[in-house]
Parts: C-alpha cells; structure tokens; sequence
C-alpha cells in the first residue's frame, strides 16, 4: 500500500526481553557489497592520457592545440606493452585496482565548436570511436587489464545522445543530414525522445530536470520500454565482448525515476550471462547534501552513486575551511542508505573530477593557505579518501600534481599527460614543481610525491584489509583532528587512522577498544593505550595509522532501549538501538509483519550509533522490528522486539 507520509502515526509498544549472548566464531550478516568494494579506481580520460597510435589522430574534430577538441590519445596508449611501460602497467605499479574509463562510443560530427573527445555525445552506441581506436584495441585493452589483474569499469549514458534532434521553434525534427546516423536504429525514431528543448528553458508538462535536453543533447524518453530494453541491450553487448565489471551511469539525476527498476535487472542477468558475477552500477547524482542524493539509491534503486556529498567535505577538510567536526556529521548520515542490499560502503569516493575541476586545484581555491602547505594538504585529502568507508576513485594527472587554470572546470581540467600542444597547459604550475612545458606527465612519475603517497596507501590497504573499505567507527572529531577505528569483520583487530589539518601540533586523547601498544604503521613509532585511552601528540597537516599489537580487549556492550520514530527529514521511519560500548561492534536489524514466523534482513550498521531508516513505502500495517548487535570477537547479543504500526488514518 502506498502510504501519506503525513498520515502516518507510530503505536510503539517496547517489548524489552533480556537479551542473550551467543559466543560463535563469526555470525553471518549480510553485509550489503558490490563487485568493487575493494578496489582502487583509477578514472580516466582516454584522449588525453597517451597516444598510441599516431595513423588515427588526423580524423575530424582533432585539433590538439584547442581544449575542445580531440588531442590523439587511444585505447593502444593507455594498454600500452603491458609489462613496462606508461600504459596500464604504469597505473597497476601505482596501485590501482580498477579502471574507469570515459564513453568509448563513436561520437557525433564534431563542430565550429568542439567535439566529443570525452565520450558523452555518441550516436552509435556499438561501435568504437575512430579517435580512439578499434574494436580490437579495445579487445588488446581488456586482455591487458585481465592479465595485470585489472578490473575494467565502463563510462555510459543512458540519459542522452547526441545533439542530432533540432527545433523549429517548439517542433522537434531530424536533419536530413542525420536521418540514420544513430545505431542501433530505433535511436533514429524520434519519438524515442522527450523533444521538450532544454532543461533550462524546456516546455514539458513535467519536470525539466527530467525530460529537457542536457545542454541541448537528446533526451531519451527513459520511461518508454523500447527505450530501457534498448539499452539493455546496447550496454549488455559491451559487457560480454569486453568483460566490463560495472558501470558508471552519465546524469543518472536526470533519468526517469523507475529507469534503474526497469534497466539495472536486465544488466545484471546479462552480465551474469557473460560469467561476471556481481556487476556493479553507480550513477552520478550531483548532489552535495546526503538527504538529497540518498533517494536515487532507497527508492530508485540505484545500486550506488558517486559520493558528491564527500568530495565537498573532504575537500573542505583538507583546504581547514571546515573542521572535524563537518566530516563526523557527514559520516553521521551514512546510515540513510543502508538497506538490505545497499550501504554507504559501496558509495564511490572521489576529490575532484573532469567536470568541477581536480581535487588539486580545489584544495588550493576552497581557501587561501599559506605558501608551501599545499603538497600536505593534498596528501591528507588522499589519506581521507583511500582510508575511510568508500570506493576511492583519482582523477588522471592528479597523481602527478596537475593543478588547473582559470576556474579550473570541464575543459580546463582535461589536461594531456603526453606532450600537450594547448599552449596554458604547458605553462600551469603544478602542485609539486614546475610547469611541464614541452615535456610529458610520466617520466617523473614515481619520484612525485604525490604518485610516492598513493602507492604507500595503496600499500598499506593490500598489507592490511581492514584499511581497504572495512567497518569505520568514528572516536574523535574535534577541532582539527579527526580520528577513526577500522576493523575488517573476520578479524579481531583494531586500527586507527588521525589526521590533522591544522598546521600547528595537536595532542589529543583517543577513546580505543584496546588497550595496550600500538605502532604506527608509516613512521614506526610506538604509542600506548590505557584502559582504553590512548594519547597521540600529531605533527601539523600530517596522518598517523595505527595497528593495536594485540586484540581488541575493550569488550564490553551495555543494550539501551530500541525505538522508533519518524524522521522529519527523509520520511523514513527511524529504528535506533541504544549501545554503550568501546568494542568495534556491528548492529543487523530485522524486520517482519507482526505475525509472521519470518525475519527478513533490513541491513548491517557497522558503525555507533545503530540506526536503521525503513521507506514507509514498502511495509504498511503492523510490523515487528529487532536488532542483533555482535561484537568483535563474535558474541551475539539480541534485543528483540519493538513493535509498531506504519498505517492510513
């Protein structure tokens, strides 16, 4: 039953029972997860990374001297000989895991104005552009990546082709010029479309943002069958030629909203068809506040997002424009998008990209440092990003101190990593030294120490899991410093990652589940826990990670009550569960019809507080809520139940 949030009222009855305590080893959770969880992604713009192959440069619409054009970059620069040189070899020895790579598809007749070296103006959808090479580089492409151990993430629009629909005045017709330019075909029916002109200034009955051309492309009529089954097709076809692992869906904020109800199902049979298992889809929704962006993932259903919400306070943090105290109210909201299938873990995390600029260039605008601060700031910004929850992604160049221009957005953040021709790019101070010039991006790679700080990092999650994505559970966030505990759930393990963006020396007192030593894992040094208290003195714009030499010891869990209430700000249905404890806990929450014999998963917290947001939308009536809270060495404590009733007047 679809129900008005207004209407709804809450009958709680707690029922209290003592709980038990149930000592196994490790008790299964479903832990919601995608196919990427783990890795390291790598984002980058084919054009402008290396030329491999000069014979297709001199096609039209390139012009490597102008920002908007295509530069002569390829499918055959970025594999390169796969063993030792600055292709795909380059971004495994800096400790990528994955690639992420723009559209590849052909793209439209360029114009007096650019052309779509980027990949987002396609009109056919099954080929490769010419620009970019061949099918069968793109084959050599894939094996590389298989045989480097590489996972390949594919860029693709399903909100949009490209501008091939015009207008006489408010009538919608193709160009004779353009009548079939579109593949496969039913791109050519015009009715495939909303026709409405563009967002900014459309004539739809229904919402621009929704049915208006994105900067006057194409905008498909998502919500038609023929359209979603159609690019079902299309992009289930790349993933069995490819043996692409997950998809990052262009301006998902603009589909229509049953788009990913109606398209994600058939990708992932499909994929599950081509022997890739868990394929993973994660939109761009531009949207800074988590409540904002929250929806596309619970009632959408779209599997995971890019984490603009991050990015804006990372960035902040980083640049000392917010404190410690923005990023645990970030963090705080993680829980909106848990459910039995989703979590802020598989949130993609990224500082900076091809449109708003690179992290680089933002650290240094969001505020105006002191001279000489810069290089730490972007090192504390990359250990925020690679060690908290998330999937963290680096723009192309940033590893090597690129920095921007200008206002540093879309065209002026797609840089050419071989020897550029743009005449600004090879005059641009970059964060750790001198313009390039004439010179290209790779030769002084691994001495940069930027590209030296990614591969440490990327280091420190392959020796030690428990860094890479795992439970992160927030013990300080005041001032300047801010600190959290991470465990990997198989283990009994604590870390703790601080960071300081102040330039002046902070001493703080740290709340650990565990007492005794700990060393920091890049300076060495040793420090000690007391009755779980640990005091760590943090040089200015600097991190520590520390591993506790023993296993947590601080295991004591105090239940407090379960409750529920409506939440003013989503319309969720709030379910919190009341815990006092140090220990690196987890919290499963259940849910079924009061009556019913069975429990069905609502999702895993892995982090104090426990909550839980359930969409008043999918469950109506009498409904029983309970919680299973398990700690870190297994014990499994149950509070069951609370019970109450979602209804209409």
């Amino acid at each position: 039953m679809k129900l008005s949030r207004l209407a709804l009222f809450v009958l709680l009855a707690l029922l209290l029972a003592p709980f038990t305590s149930l000592h196994a080893q490790t008790p299964k959770v479903d832990i919601a997860r995608t196919g990427i969880d783990k890795e390291v992604i790598y984002f980058v713009m084919p054009d402008r990374y290396r030329n491999g192959d000069v014979s297709n440069d001199d096609l039209p619409g390139f012009n490597p001297t102008h920002t908007a054009f295509f530069h002569g970059g390829d499918l055959k620069g970025l594999t390169g000989n796969c063993v030792d040189d600055d292709g795909l070899a380059r971004l495994k020895k800096l400790g990528f895991t994955a690639i992420w790579l723009t559209p590849l598809v052909t793209q439209q007749p360029p114009t007096d104005g650019g052309a779509g070296y980027h990949g987002y103006w396609g009109v056919d959808f099954l080929g490769v552009d010419p620009h970019l090479g061949s099918r069968e580089d793109l084959m050599a492409l894939r094996n590389c990546a298989e045989k480097l151990g590489l996972k390949l993430i594919l860029d693709v629009v399903t909100n949009h082709t490209g501008d091939i629909v015009w207008y006489n005045n408010r009538d919608a017709y193709i160009p004779d010029k353009y009548k079939n330019i579109k593949n496969p075909s039913w791109l050519n029916e015009i009715s495939n479309y909303h026709n409405y002109g563009d967002m900014n200034s459309c004539w739809s009955p229904g919402a621009c943002v929704r049915d208006g051309d994105f900067f006057g492309l194409d905008d498909l009529a998502t919500e038609k069958p023929e359209v979603y089954n159609g690019l079902a097709a299309i992009y289930g076809d790349w993933i069995e030629k490819y043996g692409f692992v997950g998809f990052r869906v262009d301006t998902a904020r603009h589909l229509d909203d049953q788009f990913f109800k109606n398209w994600s199902p058939q990708i992932n049979q499909l994929a599950e068809k081509s022997g890739i298992a868990n394929f993973t889809i994660f939109g761009e929704v531009w949207e800074p506040s988590p409540i904002a962006l929250m929806p596309y993932i619970r009632v959408n259903k779209m599997q995971s997002a890019l984490d603009f919400p991050f990015q804006r306070v990372a960035v902040d943090y980083a640049a000392s424009s917010s404190n410690a105290s923005i990023l645990k109210n970030l963090f705080a909201y993680d829980d909106y998008y848990t459910s039995a299938t989703t979590s802020a873990s598989n949130l993609v995390t990224f500082l900076g990209n091809h449109d708003m600029g690179r992290a680089n260039f933002l650290i240094e605008r969001v505020k105006v440092n002191p001279p000489g601060q810069l290089l730490s700031r972007v090192k504390l910004a990359n250990t925020l990003l690679y060690l908290s929850r998330g999937v963290p992604t680096v723009y192309y160049g940033d590893e090597v101190g690129i920095l921007g221009s200008g206002n540093g957005r879309d065209q002026l953040a797609r840089q050419d990593l071989f020897p550029t021709k743009v005449e600004i790019w090879k005059q641009e101070p970059r964060v750790t030294g001198k313009p390039v010039g004439s010179a290209d991006s790779f030769a002084d790679t691994f001495s940069n120490p930027i590209a030296k700080h990614l591969i440490t990092l990327s280091e420190l999650r392959k020796a030690h899991p428990a860094l890479a994505n795992e439970q992160m559970q927030i013990r300080y966030a005041k001032g300047s410093v801010f600190a959290f505990s991470k465990r990997a759930i198989s283990e009994k393990r604590e870390y703790l990652v601080v960071l300081n963006n102040s330039a002046k020396t902070s001493t703080v007192k740290i709340s650990t589940a565990t007492s005794g030593k700990w060393k920091d894992l890049i300076s060495g040094k040793l420090f000690n826990s007391k009755s779980g208290e640990l005091t760590l003195k943090l040089d200015g714009l600097s991190s520590a990670v520390l591993r506790a030499e023993s296993e947590i010891n601080q295991r004591g869990i105090k239940l407090g009550k379960l409750s529920a209430k409506e939440d003013f700000l989503s319309g969720f249905f709030n379910v919190s569960l009341k815990v006092e404890s140090k220990d690196l806990a987890i919290a499963e929450f259940f849910i079924r019809t009061k009556g019913d014999s069975k429990w069905s998963t609502l999702g895993v917290d892995l982090n104090q507080p426990f909550n839980v947001f359930i969409d008043p939308n999918e469950y109506s009536g009498p409904i029983e809520v309970k919680a299973s809270v398990i700690g870190s060495n297994g014990g499994k404590n149950e509070l069951r139940e609370i019970a109450f009733n979602i209804a209409t007047p």
